[in-house]
């Protein structure tokens, strides 16, 4: 998907994720307390999740040549795994 883009432009992408995955990271450990996986947790889990989200829609066949169904679907991987992880950390640790 992103094999067009230029050395320069793949790593500036790839910046950009991790930064934003930070914040986004920092602001949901803020959210979700003792939830959480802590900060540098929430990012590796937003970072994957997001890869996985754009690999499961490519295999799906989705046009991944829009902006909007790119931030959609990375959104949904992102926050979704999140979510997922979280529950099964609740279940799981229950006293």
């Amino acid at each position: 998907m992103f094999g067009f883009l230029s050395p320069e432009m793949a790593y500036g992408l790839l910046i950009a994720c991790v930064v934003i995955c930070f914040f986004v990271g920092h602001a949901m450990d803020g959210v979700m307390g003792s939830i959480g996986f802590g900060v540098f947790g929430n990012m590796i889990i937003l970072g994957t999740g997001m890869a996985l989200g754009l690999f499961v829609a490519e295999l799906g066949g989705m046009p991944l040549g829009r902006m909007e169904i790119v931030v959609g679907v990375s959104l949904v991987g992102s926050f979704g795994s999140l979510l997922l992880l979280a529950v099964f950390k609740h279940l799981f640790l229950r006293t």
